[in-house]
């Protein structure tokens, strides 16, 4: 009895012996991967505060103030969290390798992790039906562009020179062609700024930016976190610009003050893109403008009377016809500078006049303009229109410019860039465990997971 009780015991006990020793090492391996998850969460928690609060982007500074890539930091980082759980316990474990095998640079593809993650900040503040409406909006605005643009190439419709009664007020001091000549000579920047304000001369070194330098790159390939393509994925790219960003008519205590200038103009100063968003303004409203113009008998009046006052002041009557063109084309753009200088002054004007909403008269070109006007859209409503003209990847671009740029000016973030930044990584890991085990394993870790 008593050799088969020891012989039941020493069986006993080899597979006591064998259970504890399977349950121990099934123990530190789940303690490995406990400590891959919680490394992988705790680096990412590292975020860049400053960024998420002003931009709502998530991204790991991987440069740690340097201004370049340190990926061995970031691995470095890692382990650091993953050794409190290897170590805890009866079960110690360590990190044998831990290596990147990939990782996503913010500004790696034109931005597109930058992108993704605005638009889905974008379908939680505006949602997809916000986005729907807003293009329909745009879709309709550019039609109407689009019509005015045909009735203006069409031509003005030539009038008989023997019915029009010459316009009295026109002179050699009153000649609007000359007046048009003066204000085309003399820049229109001056002629569209509300009375009282000057135009910010901030520049910036445009070298340092994103869109200008020669960009740090990513490593390796995440197909799983590449994003379908969709019609409403500009509309949110600009209205969240539009969220973060100042204009003209808000104002900016940022290194530039023009900043959703800067989207449609790219220069290094606020005067060059003010300039370059008037001329475009300019441009826009003087095509509707001279539709306007053309479509409307009573203008074309007014045109033809006073081309056969210009006709027999300028002793050319066989040059009426040719007048009236020249007529139409210089009104369109005096009303068009008067138009943009109501939009900078908080005012509105409608994508499309009527006699009510036109503002300037031939006869005396010189007279001022009221620009307290509410009917139609305003300022920002056209800037959405001119950055239909802007494509998406430069648009991206320069949003990255404009946030690095007033990122550098907080305390401890003067190398801010997001070619240093990531937002996903793939790393290898061989951990070592209790009876010589070694366990591999591959983890991919992401923002957007």
């Amino acid at each position: 009895m008593t050799v088969a009780m020891s012989i039941l015991l020493l069986v006993l006990l080899s597979l006591i012996t064998v259970s504890i020793q399977s349950s121990r090492i099934a123990c530190a391996r789940t303690q490995a991967v406990n400590s891959i998850d919680t490394g992988l969460y705790s680096l990412f928690s590292e975020y860049d505060r400053e960024l998420l609060e002003r931009y709502n982007l998530f991204f790991l500074d991987s440069s740690y103030h340097t201004g370049t890539v340190q990926i061995s930091q970031v691995l470095n980082h890692l382990e650091d969290y993953m050794r409190p759980v290897l170590g805890s316990g009866l079960t110690k474990c360590t990190v044998k390798i831990c290596a990147a095998d990939g990782f996503r640079i913010a500004s790696d593809e034109s931005g597109a992790a930058v992108k993704k993650q605005i638009i889905r900040y974008m379908k939680e503040n505006l949602g997809n039906v916000g986005a729907e409406t807003l293009l329909k909006k745009t879709e309709k605005e550019k039609q109407v562009l689009e019509e005015q643009d045909n009735i203006k190439n069409s031509g003005i419709e030539e009038m008989n020179s023997e019915e029009a009664v010459p316009m009295p007020e026109i002179s050699e001091t009153n000649n609007p062609l000359e007046i048009i000549k003066s204000f085309k000579e003399n820049g229109f920047l001056s002629f569209v700024l509300p009375a009282g304000i000057n135009v910010s001369e901030k520049t910036v070194d445009l070298s340092a930016l994103l869109s200008n330098r020669e960009r740090q790159q990513g490593m390796g390939e995440f197909p799983e976190l590449e994003m379908e393509e969709k019609v409403t994925d500009k509309i949110f790219i600009q209205e969240y610009a539009f969220e973060k960003f100042k204009s003209f008519t808000d104002g900016a205590e940022e290194p530039l003050s023009y900043e959703m200038e800067y989207l449609l103009g790219g220069e290094n100063n606020d005067r060059e893109n003010l300039s370059s968003v008037v001329k475009k303004l300019i441009l826009l409203r003087e095509i509707s403008n001279l539709a306007f113009l053309y479509s409307n008998p009573q203008k074309r009046g007014e045109i033809a009377a006073c081309a056969s006052a210009l006709s027999f002041l300028l002793l050319i009557p066989e040059g009426m016809t040719f007048v009236e063109g020249v007529l139409a084309a210089g009104w369109a753009y005096m009303e068009s500078i008067a138009d943009v200088k109501i939009l900078l002054s908080g005012g509105c004007v409608p994508l499309v006049k009527d006699t009510d909403s036109w503002k300037t008269q031939l006869s005396n070109l010189r007279a001022d303009i009221e620009t307290s006007a509410e009917k139609g859209i305003d300022y920002e409503e056209y800037l959405r229109i001119l950055l239909l003209s802007v494509s998406e990847q430069k648009l991206m671009m320069r949003i990255m410019d404009m946030i690095e740029l007033n990122l550098r000016q907080e305390e401890g973030k003067e190398n801010f860039a997001f070619d240093t930044c990531i937002d996903a990584v793939a790393v290898s890991f061989q951990i070592a465990g209790p009876e010589k085990k070694v366990w591999q394993a591959e983890r991919m870790y992401s923002y957007d997971m």
